[in-house]
């Protein structure tokens, strides 16, 4: 890009939108395997008998999906759901910027048309 110059590769745009959306599906579904597997309900550590090993536990539990004095977005599912949405929103931009593209071309490509009529 030299300066005032702006190139637009809309297949390129094209490639990012689709890896942003598989960006966005296996934080998802990373996501979702968070929250069932990273979940514990007993290590096998006294949680029964030991105030100690329930909280300990339950920090284990708050680390991965978030409650107590973790918050939420600190969490391994809060973590990667940000992480969707983050690809989702370049996914958006991505999408805008081809939109305008394609919306400018065919402004573009009409009055060239028009005046290639009379040239």
């Amino acid at each position: 890009m030299s300066e005032g110059s702006l190139r637009v590769d809309p297949e390129g745009l094209r490639r990012c939108i689709t890896m942003c959306d598989e960006h966005a599906k296996n934080m998802r579904r990373m996501a979702e395997r968070a929250r069932e597997e990273l979940w514990i309900e007993s290590l096998g550590i006294g949680e029964h008998e030991l105030e100690s090993a329930r909280l300990l536990i339950q920090k284990f539990n708050d680390k991965a999906v978030g409650g107590g004095k973790i918050a939420y977005e600190s969490s391994a599912v809060g973590l990667l759901l940000s992480h969707e949405r983050y690809a989702l929103d370049m996914k958006a931009t991505f999408e805008a910027v081809l939109r305008a593209y394609e919306e400018q071309e065919g402004i573009t490509a009409s009055a060239l048309g028009q005046i290639g009529g009379v040239l």
